[in-house]
């Protein structure tokens, strides 16, 4: 067990936000659990040798200060990835933070390495600040934003003045404050307004706070009135998180009072999605992920029972062996400092929890339905084809990630594309309600790189993609996230609940497959827990759902390509 310090911690923040009540409400302070506050260190502290392992500790290496082990240690990228940069803030509050387990404090070779870090990326980036990610030339916002955000505050932390690292974060800020990025991803523009944010603190330069405003005015501008943050064309829980992060961090920052009503309802929509086990998100967001960012609740927990719900839930997650885990080499420091400034702004107090033990809300917006009682607990995304989460006290989680088809020359096509112009037939009610979602099938491929595809892919950008980035990057998003095909398989998705919510109900969920071209014939058919047919950066990581089987439809095949149609029942 670590230690556990109940003071109030240097830097503490979590008074300053104003109060709103849209987001659970302020019905009388409630004390929260000291002890598992400690989870966040226990979380964070746990990966600082890793951390330690991935920087280039030489000074007389040209890569000092580069986190991405890829590069400067085995040798297998040709540039570093700007992301792993981001890891100078969790060393700077490691240096500077007197904390209950933390042996590092004021070690003065942690201060040097985070300080060679920020010097790396100033080395490393183009000569107009930018910076990439996956590819030469990439120019990538997300990479820049994520790391200019940790980099200005690691700054602050260490209180530093050097030239060379204002000139390097005002080169990067002036990149950011031009240049957008195709498609819409709330969270990277919140990062954004957030890191021009710090860097107007440090330069004092005004128009970084304009820049920073405009790009507050943007996130507002792609909330749903339903409380999400758009991430490619719909809501997904995992980046709300992020977004919340980012705009509580700004509201303590500004003190603009106007953030608080989109944060409540921001918070009020996070809510839904916390499950019975303290797990969150998952495959039925538009990006379907895991992701959950804590400081941003832990600003917000005095004041909001919705955030203080959620911190306290990822809190219970992380002791009970119930959360996400992002464990591999790209993901893993993500949000190390998140976790270690969510420990230091942890409110002791937190309003009285919504005494609302049923919901039944269907988010016509979104197209997710959620279904929540004492008992159990049931999320569906329409929009994804009908892809869901069952929960039940006392029983194994139930996820569903969708039917997958592959035909018998190979291709294979699937349900749960994220697309929100399905059929959608919704009858709700105290008994019996019915929810059904129909719509065909998409053709997906999976594709590994070869040794040829990357060799002409970086000689490409090189030589002609670096003067187009945007069109590159959209026809890339096509390819590999947003583009659909679709195939000529209908698939019809129907859940029953058969008694009334109250009393916990058994489900009932109804998959209708059709073939609708007679060419078709079907080599196997499955429903799989928890795969994602489309890239995102942090899907794919373990959590106890992920070791769930997967359920082999093989007897229904042949019916199915005799017939044309076959019919899958089971009851949860």
């Amino acid at each position: 067990m670590w230690p556990i310090i109940d003071v109030e911690m240097p830097g503490s923040r979590h008074d300053t936000i104003t109060d709103s009540q849209a987001a659970g409400g302020l019905a009388g302070p409630l004390a929260r659990d000291p002890g598992l506050r400690a989870w966040y260190l226990r979380a964070a502290i746990g990966e600082v040798p890793r951390l330690l392992g991935s920087i280039d500790r030489n000074p007389y290496h040209a890569t000092y200060g580069c986190f991405d082990r890829q590069f400067w240690h085995y040798r297998t990228a040709a540039f570093p990835s700007e992301m792993y940069q981001e890891g100078v803030l969790t060393l700077a509050l490691l240096y500077a933070r007197r904390l209950p387990g933390n042996v590092w404090f004021g070690e003065r070779r942690l201060r040097d390495l985070a300080l060679a870090g920020m010097r790396f990326s100033a080395r490393s980036c183009h000569a107009d600040g930018s910076c990439d990610d996956y590819y030469p030339f990439e120019r990538a916002l997300g990479a820049a934003v994520f790391s200019l955000q940790a980099a200005a505050r690691a700054c602050q932390v260490l209180a530093v003045d050097e030239a060379e690292l204002t000139n390097w974060l005002v080169r990067r800020a002036d990149w950011v404050a031009r240049h957008d990025e195709s498609g819409r991803l709330t969270n990277h523009h919140a990062l954004a307004a957030l890191g021009l944010w710090r860097v107007a603190e440090i330069t004092g330069l005004d128009r970084f706070r304009q820049a920073a405003r405009e790009r507050i005015a943007h996130v507002l501008g792609w909330q749903s009135d339903e409380g999400w943050f758009e991430e490619y064309g719909g809501a997904d829980p995992g980046y709300q998180t992020v977004t919340i992060d980012c705009l509580a961090q700004l509201r303590q920052a500004t003190g603009d009072s106007s953030l608080d009503e989109p944060l409540a309802r921001a918070v009020s929509f996070a809510r839904l999605f916390l499950h019975p086990d303290g797990s969150y998100g998952g495959e039925y967001g538009s990006r379907g992920t895991y992701h959950f960012y804590p400081h941003g609740m832990e600003l917000l927990a005095c004041q909001h029972a919705a955030a203080a719900d959620l911190a306290d839930g990822f809190l219970q997650s992380l002791a009970q062996g119930t959360s996400a885990v992002f464990g591999d080499d790209r993901l893993y420091a993500h949000r190390l400092a998140n976790l270690i400034e969510a420990y230091l702004d942890w409110s002791p107090s937190r309003p009285s929890p919504d005494a609302t033990a049923s919901i039944e809300r269907y988010l016509s917006e979104a197209q997710i339905l959620v279904r929540r009682s004492p008992e159990r607990q049931t999320i569906i995304s329409a929009a994804r084809g009908g892809v869901f989460k069952h929960y039940a006290t006392g029983r194994p989680a139930v996820s569903d990630a969708g039917l997958i088809v592959e035909l018998s020359d190979g291709r294979t096509a699937v349900s749960q594309a994220h697309h929100r112009a399905r059929h959608v037939d919704y009858h709700s009610g105290e008994r019996s309600p019915v929810f059904s979602v129909s719509g065909l099938l998409t053709w997906v491929a999976h594709e590994a790189a070869t040794p040829l595809k990357q060799a002409a892919f970086h000689v490409g950008m090189v030589l002609v993609g670096r003067w187009c980035r945007t069109l590159i990057r959209r026809l890339l998003q096509r390819r590999l996230i947003t583009g659909r095909r679709d195939c000529p398989i209908r698939h019809t998705r129907r859940f029953e609940w058969l008694d009334p919510v109250d009393e916990g109900p058994t489900v009932r969920v109804i998959d209708t497959v059709e073939l609708l071209d007679d060419r078709l014939q079907v080599r196997s058919l499955a429903i799989g827990p928890d795969h994602q047919t489309v890239y995102v950066a942090v899907s794919g990581v373990y959590q106890p759902s992920a070791l769930l089987p997967w359920l082999d439809l093989k007897d229904h095949v042949e019916p199915l390509n005799r017939h044309r149609r076959v019919v899958v029942m089971r009851e949860i």
